[in-house]
């Protein structure tokens, strides 16, 4: 930018202000926010699950003693703590239980991958003995 006269410098900065988006074939708005939605999601997911495998540590946030448990109790407590916290009352304005419910199946998937793993230890190597 070192062309531009001083007045002009941030003027590029506020451009998508008044941009107007136009679209040449028809959206379907609502199906791109829930696509979006759960990208979003997935990724979060994902993500929580990565920082659980790195310090399991931080499962005893979740429930005391998870970190210590084996993947199958893992499993069945998040399972059990989805459906509670799936049946609890929302609220209308935001956040009635969605973190909780993204970490719990942050859990769920952690653990599943730990007696994944776990399983593939335990499996003989093809030709020993």
């Amino acid at each position: 930018m070192p062309n531009r006269a001083p007045a002009q410098v941030n003027d590029h900065v506020n451009d998508h202000v008044n941009a107007q988006v136009q679209v040449s074939f028809p959206v379907n708005i609502e199906a791109a926010l829930r696509a979006q939605a759960t990208r979003t999601v997935a990724f979060l997911v994902k993500n929580r699950a990565r920082a659980y495998a790195k310090r399991p540590m931080m499962l005893e946030t979740i429930s005391p003693g998870l970190a210590a448990a084996a993947p199958e109790t893992i499993i069945a407590m998040a399972k059990q703590m989805i459906e509670t916290e799936s049946q609890a009352p929302r609220r209308w304005f935001g956040f009635g239980g969605e973190v909780q419910i993204l970490n719990t199946k942050a859990v769920l998937l952690f653990a599943r991958a730990r007696r994944r793993v776990a399983r593939t230890r335990a499996l003989p190597m093809a030709g020993s003995q």
